[in-house]
């Protein structure tokens, strides 16, 4: 054979450097896209599922809270029903009386809750931030409902000794007269006959031997909704974590003070320009509760541009964007046991 031939042929079969080099160019860029896409979708996913848990979160956090609202003031008397920390440059505080430790024969009672052994040992000047110890409690009143039972087992000896658990919410009334306000706070020690309270929004209005009727003041467990932690956005009942990433948590609250079944809208408490405050009110009178929890997603997105804090109510705003995505779940709830329909 013509060693030209094979030559030629051998030149057919090969390729040239500017050949491989078109060639590698070409799947350079196809790998670059193909991880590109990869790494695109991977981000979506990731913002999907970081959106569909925070909006999750906040469902079911709304749901307890849509449904603890409704039932406060449940066999306890309506100024000791509700009680709540205004806050305009950081999220609020709600207390909302519980149920759990009640066991109804009669679900209309409305006058459950421990009683003070002497109604003087309680301080109508004692202030927001104050710790109460050892206040002597009526024995006789403190098992809610008289089921012959107690709900916490505050030593962990195995036996309950109190319907208050430690660390948990109180409100404190007066259910003669609940034109004097609310307190509220956390328990620091619970048994059956002495109770130690930490005051944390609320105060009692002096009582008047002449205008108001003989005191009658009670206390009952209530659940504490609160963020504990800023830098982690823990919301908590009672000390019990229920979902992280809470950027905000705003209550309003709005009475009927006329009695006329209509919500006074003079009386709007929570909203721009007012601050609730406890000392103030008649639970008596409470028509509505309104709240707003606002979630972030868990990391932030620095190709989003959009995350502004949203503030509601009466909470100053913050400004910038800290490229975190938010969903936001807004309550609006009647409680059943207050007022027109009231558990007394």
């Amino acid at each position: 054979m013509n060693s030209s031939v094979v030559r030629r042929r051998d030149r057919r079969g090969g390729f040239t450097l500017i050949e491989l080099m078109l060639v590698v160019t070409v799947l350079s860029i196809v790998m670059y896209l193909t991880l590109d896409s990869l790494r695109t979708q991977q981000k979506t996913s990731l913002v999907t599922e970081q959106i569909v848990e925070v909006q999750n979160n906040v469902r079911a956090v709304s749901s307890l809270l849509e449904r603890e609202i409704r039932m406060a003031g449940f066999m306890v008397p309506d100024a000791a029903s509700l009680c709540g920390l205004d806050r305009t440059g950081g999220s609020d505080e709600l207390y909302l009386s519980e149920v759990e430790m009640i066991v109804p024969n009669d679900e209309r009672d409305g006058t459950l809750g421990a009683r003070l052994s002497s109604v003087a040992s309680w301080n109508a000047a004692t202030t927001v931030g104050t710790t109460v110890t050892g206040l002597a409690l009526d024995a006789t009143t403190t098992d809610l409902d008289d089921d012959g039972s107690y709900f916490y087992d505050n030593d962990d000896n195995g036996t309950p000794e109190a319907d208050f658990r430690v660390g948990g919410g109180f409100i404190l009334a007066d259910m003669a007269n609940p034109g004097r306000g609310a307190v509220c706070g956390t328990v620091g020690a619970a048994s059956s006959t002495l109770i130690t309270l930490t005051i944390l929004a609320g105060q009692l209005d002096p009582h008047s031997s002449n205008a108001d009727a003989p005191e009658e003041i009670v206390i009952v467990p209530a659940a504490r909704y609160s963020i504990e932690d800023v830098a982690t956005g823990r919301l908590e009942r009672n000390g019990d974590l229920l979902v992280k990433d809470v950027d905000d948590f705003q209550i309003s609250l709005f009475f009927d003070n006329d009695s006329d079944g209509v919500i006074d809208g003079g009386e709007e408490q929570g909203v721009t320009g007012t601050t609730y405050d406890p000392s103030d009110e008649d639970n008596s009178a409470l028509a509505e509760v309104r709240f707003s929890i606002v979630l972030r997603a868990e990391s932030n997105d620095p190709n989003f541009d959009g995350g502004v804090f949203r503030n509601f109510e009466n909470r100053v705003a913050v400004v910038g964007n800290d490229n975190f995505r938010r969903r936001v779940m807004l309550g609006a709830v009647r409680p059943r046991n207050v007022v027109i329909h009231g558990s007394i």
